[in-house]
């Protein structure tokens, strides 16, 4: 058979419909990007056989996953494994996916190092995240370990503490209602879910509150044992007063300190 007639695609001016002349007829066979038509030499009147015919629709459905992968990078920096997961979804085989990968990271359009530090970077400057959910991240995005330890090495200790620090301070208020140990708590877990080392945290709760602890958590406590000891007034005194000791207790107030505020609601309450 040969080549009857080409013409262009009118929703793509880059690919073209390739018609054949079988049997007397002019048909429909297949449509190539406009890079395959060049490397091939696909004109009018040239005859194609069943393996050159083969040899051209392999190397347009490479010529395609090449396609749909710029287009996807055109978007922002992506790591290799989001583009092979990417084509995979576009259901391409799997020889186009290793073409365009090879294709892509010899261009320097895929360069898994790269991504790493810039990820890490936008991420330091733009989230709260620390280094180990930034580390976190690029192991799911399957960036190799070189690459991701090179990257947050970027991230120092002396960044991360300032973050810790920042959010901290940020939250200082909260004594007004919390316990010193309950909001800790509290806050070095979401710390700890953000990526940031425990020594860093331990060291950043020392400096942000436990300099800080005595008249806040008092306030904090005062605070808590006006809410509860109006709530439980239809019980017996004793029994009352316990009630409101165990409250504070589990908001993590020390005991003496649940007691000594109680006895000031108490004398508030009879003025």
């Amino acid at each position: 058979m040969k080549i009857k007639r080409i013409s262009t695609q009118k929703k793509n001016s880059e690919r073209f419909n390739i018609y054949v002349e079988r049997d007397g007829k002019e048909e429909y066979a297949f449509a190539v990007d406009v890079d395959i038509l060049i490397k091939y030499n696909l004109q009018r009147d040239k005859e194609l056989d069943d393996d050159f015919v083969k040899e051209v629709l392999t190397a347009e459905e490479q010529q395609k996953a090449y396609r749909l992968s710029l287009n996807h990078l055109s978007y922002r920096m992506r790591a290799t494994s989001e583009v092979v997961t990417y084509l995979t979804e576009k259901e391409t085989p799997e020889h186009a996916i290793k073409h365009a990968i090879e294709r892509l990271t010899e261009q320097r359009y895929l360069d898994d190092h790269q991504f790493a530090l810039a990820y890490t970077a936008t991420k330091k400057a733009t989230t709260p995240q620390g280094p180990g959910k930034i580390r976190r991240d690029l192991e799911a995005l399957k960036i190799p370990k070189t690459a991701i330890d090179e990257a947050i090495m970027t991230f120092t200790d002396e960044e991360a503490y300032k973050k810790i620090l920042k959010f901290l301070r940020q939250k200082q208020k909260e004594l007004q209602r919390r316990s010193v140990r309950e909001l800790t708590q509290k806050l070095q877990m979401t710390l700890m879910q953000r990526g940031f080392s425990t020594d860093l945290i331990k060291a950043g709760i020392e400096e942000v509150f436990l300099a800080e602890e005595g008249d806040e958590e008092e306030q904090a406590a005062l605070y808590q044992a006006r809410k509860y000891y109006p709530k439980y007034r239809q019980l017996e005194p004793f029994e009352r007063e316990q009630k409101v000791k165990q409250a504070l207790v589990r908001k993590g107030f020390p005991y003496g300190l649940a007691a000594q505020v109680l006895e000031q609601v108490k004398e508030e309450e009879t003025e």
